[in-house]
């Protein structure tokens, strides 16, 4: 089961544009992640302009192969740990339009972060503030 979130940014009225995004969705995995690859602006706003994904970093395709192995039967792993397969791809996204999903863009919220997660069925929100360039997690609850 995924742990479902939401990936966004603040808008100039205090509403947030932001996508979905399907597993790994615990701070622990996402802040790292998003604070390392994704610390301005403008690379938030590539991020989430193709739509809601699967992953936010992985190595993975939706038509990759077999996992490689080592010469001791032990997955074969690049620099950051994610596990190589045949036909896969350098870290990245994995985006849902690159299956064949339509309507998988991103969406604007104009009420308060208690509805958000509601309406949007996650359990982590992080938006990037560009006022501070600093990205903040809510959690469903908070």
């Amino acid at each position: 089961m995924g742990t479902r979130s939401a990936i966004g940014y603040k808008l100039s009225d205090g509403s947030i544009r932001a996508v979905y995004c399907h597993w790994d969705g615990y701070p622990d995995h996402q802040l790292p992640i998003l604070r390392k690859h994704y610390n301005t602006l403008d690379l938030v706003k590539a991020l989430i302009k193709p739509g809601s994904m699967s992953s936010l970093r992985t190595r993975n395709t939706w038509t990759n192969g077999s996992s490689m192995l080592n010469s001791d039967g032990s997955h074969m792993r690049d620099k950051e740990g994610y596990i190589i397969s045949e036909n896969d791809r350098e870290p990245q996204p994995l985006y849902h339009h690159e299956r064949g999903d339509k309507d998988c863009g991103s969406t604007d919220s104009h009420f308060p972060l208690n509805e958000w997660f509601h309406r949007h069925d996650c359990e982590h929100l992080y938006v990037f503030d560009p006022s501070t360039e600093e990205w903040e997690h809510t959690a469903e609850g908070e």
